[in-house]
């Protein structure tokens, strides 16, 4: 599977479903995770598109067939009108998406992806790109779609495969 192919099974199913969240809105403008959340979305679309996808097999998130997702949200500690300020360790976050890309590598999967969700920010943010290279340096390629949870909170949403010949 490509980052393609995963990117359109799930990626248009749960941005509609972020915009819609009004309690997601509520984590959002307090700058809260939802991994848990995210994780049920993304086994509810793969189901619904006739993929057995499971949680939690070999510690990995959600997988089916020979595919492997590791899943994370990424609060930022980027001001933006709507979203409450307090620090949040961006750092630890990154450190936190390239420790599951590590965890990832070490197993059977045939295809290997993390799909993560940044918060408050968008994808053209100066402060954000050098974050975002520190993952995307450990990735074959990405994509991403940017949305705004409601009440006008930006965020995008990240799929990427994880190079398997990383050194």
């Amino acid at each position: 599977m490509t980052a393609q192919e995963l990117f359109d099974l799930t990626i248009d199913d749960i941005v509609d479903r972020i915009q819609n969240s009004h309690g997601l809105t509520k984590f959002a403008h307090r700058r809260a995770k939802f991994e848990g959340w995210l994780k049920v979305e993304i086994i509810d679309i793969l189901a619904k598109k006739g993929k057995n996808a499971l949680p939690e097999i070999g510690r990995i998130d959600v997988s089916f067939d020979t595919v492997g997702i590791e899943l994370k949200t990424v609060n930022t500690n980027i001001r933006y009108p709507n979203v409450i300020n307090t620090t949040r360790p961006i750092t630890k976050n990154i450190d936190g998406v390239n420790e599951d890309i590590d965890n990832l590598i070490n197993t059977e999967f045939a295809d290997k992806f993390i799909i993560f969700v940044a918060f408050p920010i968008t994808h053209d943010n100066q402060n954000w790109k050098y974050h975002l290279g520190r993952i995307t340096e450990n990735l074959e390629n990405y994509l991403h779609r940017q949305f705004n949870f409601s009440g006008n909170i930006p965020g995008v949403i990240y799929c990427g495969k994880i190079a398997t010949d990383r050194h």
